[in-house]
């Protein structure tokens, strides 16, 4: 019980830095301490990694095969998540997904790119350019942007979508980007 009101507490600090207006919330009573522990290092970011059982049933085992936009909403599917898709160009896809707790659908900016470097580099520089409360994750050659939240909303959107299982998750804290643990990883 102690951890528990540490972690939300750790995220409620979050919650009052300043960071760009939210795109989205979590308004079904989700709790982040569901998802997310805290580990007694750095800052308050830095000391969370998602939950053991998060992940359980999923590989997270590091893709090496190239991706399209088609295996995220593979994933999405498999996960019983209504992705609905926009195309506007063949690199770059837009996921609208819909029933997982959130006052209005959510818009995830999806790149294919030409490697996992090229990917993990897009989404660090993309996470920058919208600041504060900018989250993603990226697997193989796939780059996913989601839209700005607080820091507790983007944790328990990224578990409950199973993203960070599907993905590496990044999310900015004002100039700082974290990964945080517990979840997919690449090396």
């Amino acid at each position: 019980m102690r951890r528990s009101l540490l972690v939300v507490g750790a995220l409620f600090a979050l919650l009052g830095q300043g960071c760009s207006a939210p795109m989205f919330r979590i308004v079904d009573g989700s709790d982040a301490a569901s998802y997310v522990e805290e580990r007694p290092i750095g800052s308050s970011l830095e000391a969370l990694r998602f939950r053991g059982g998060v992940c359980s049933g999923e590989d997270l085992r590091p893709e090496t095969a190239r991706l399209d936009a088609n295996h995220l909403v593979t994933f999405l599917d498999r996960q019983r998540i209504d992705a609905r898709v926009e195309r506007p160009r063949a690199d770059l896809v837009y996921l609208n997904v819909t029933g997982v707790g959130t006052d209005r659908p959510v818009r995830l900016r999806v790149a294919v790119l030409e490697s996992a470097d090229a990917a993990a580099a897009e989404l660090a520089k993309a996470i920058r350019q919208h600041g504060s409360g900018s989250w993603g994750v990226h697997r193989s050659n796939l780059a996913v942007l989601g839209p700005i939240g607080s820091a507790e909303d983007d944790l328990i959107f990224a578990a409950k979508t199973k993203l960070a299982c599907w993905g590496v998750f990044t999310v900015s804290d004002g100039d700082d980007l974290f990964v945080v643990e517990g979840a997919y990883r690449e090396l």
